[in-house]
């Protein structure tokens, strides 16, 4: 199993003299570290929250700072663009990092993201539908062609070509039973969300690669899973619990299928099917747990340290810390 972990927001370390200065830091001592992976957040228009709006542009930045990394998006709100904008951004990042972009996509849960740009929220799912063939067909050698219900072209030929060949994978965000089945059918792997109980998760990695076989397709999880991460245990179940229950009710608030259920969260109660955090012999143990029945091939920390609480400005030291210790007492039981 590959271990990444989540670049932050850019507003989470940043600072007002060098904005991006201690993200470069992050990923440059997380590839020291050992970490296979970063992923990427994605949205558009959020100023409550503002999250990475242009992640190819970030991403070329620490391409070219960083030489193993691969690169994640988790996920690019794909049906916001056009395709072959897409394919050539994504094929020069690819060329860029010399083969280390995973474009993991999704067709995104906030209507406001679609209006904005005058795409109809209710058709965003066959948008993206279409988009996954362009991309594949503006890859592949030479000029393409496509004719569907949202996107029509012929001959344009997408220059330069990515560095992996036939294309970058692209891995699917989904929650539920029908975009999971559609994951399995025409993506190269499943990004699965943090918020899935463990019994739900594994009745869901089943469904996956079952939906991932009966196409033909390969099959490959990366599991989501928030972290936290402390040489006292007591301190890093306290700072799990506080940001998870405003991560819940926020997912809740736009109107995203998480949890099922309403009213307080009560994480106490089921932090066993959701949590890693703990002290590095529990994290371990965790990680091992995911990995044996899951199966999954990657699973992406979201934050490590104590100091993160959803919606207010990390704590750059303790996060440091956090990924330190996690680099050098976790990601060892982990090597091939």
């Amino acid at each position: 199993m590959k271990i990444g972990f989540m670049v932050p927001r850019e507003t989470d370390f940043a600072d007002d003299q060098d904005p991006y200065g201690r993200i470069y830091e992050m990923c440059e001592e997380a590839e020291e570290l050992g970490f296979d992976f970063a992923t990427f957040t994605h949205h558009r228009f959020s100023p409550d929250r503002p999250h990475i709006s242009s992640p190819f542009v970030l991403m070329s930045a620490i391409a070219a700072r960083t030489k193993r990394l691969r690169l994640v998006t988790t996920i690019f709100i794909l049906p916001l663009y056009h395709p072959l904008d897409v394919a050539e951004a994504a094929a020069s990042l690819d060329l860029l990092s010399a083969g280390r972009l995973v474009l993991g996509v999704g067709p995104g849960y906030r209507p406001y993201e679609a209006d904005a740009v005058g795409v109809r929220f209710d058709k965003r799912v066959a948008r993206m539908v279409e988009s996954i063939e362009v991309l594949r067909a503006a890859w592949a050698d030479g000029p393409a062609s496509f004719h569907g219900q949202h996107y029509n072209f012929d001959a344009v030929d997408v220059v330069p070509k990515p560095a992996q060949r036939p294309g970058p994978p692209i891995w699917i965000g989904a929650i539920e039973a029908k975009p999971i089945e559609r994951a399995g059918r025409i993506g190269d792997g499943w990004i699965a969300p943090s918020l899935q109980p463990f019994p739900l998760l594994l009745e869901r990695a089943a469904l996956y690669r079952q939906a991932a076989a009966a196409a033909g397709r390969p099959s490959v999880i990366c599991l989501e899973r928030d972290v936290a991460i402390s040489a006292d245990r007591d301190e890093a179940d306290r700072g799990w619990n506080a940001r998870n229950e405003a991560y819940i009710q926020h997912f809740r608030d736009h109107g995203a299928p998480v949890l099922p259920g309403e009213g307080p969260v009560g994480f106490d109660s089921i932090r066993d099917d959701l949590a890693i955090s703990g002290n590095a012999d529990d994290c371990i143990r965790q990680l091992q747990r995911y990995e044996q029945a899951v199966g999954c091939e990657y699973l992406s920390t979201m934050n490590l340290g104590t100091g993160m609480g959803y919606g207010h400005k990390g704590n750059y030291e303790n996060e440091r810390q956090a990924m330190r210790l996690f680099g050098r007492e976790v990601l060892p039981a982990f090597l091939p």
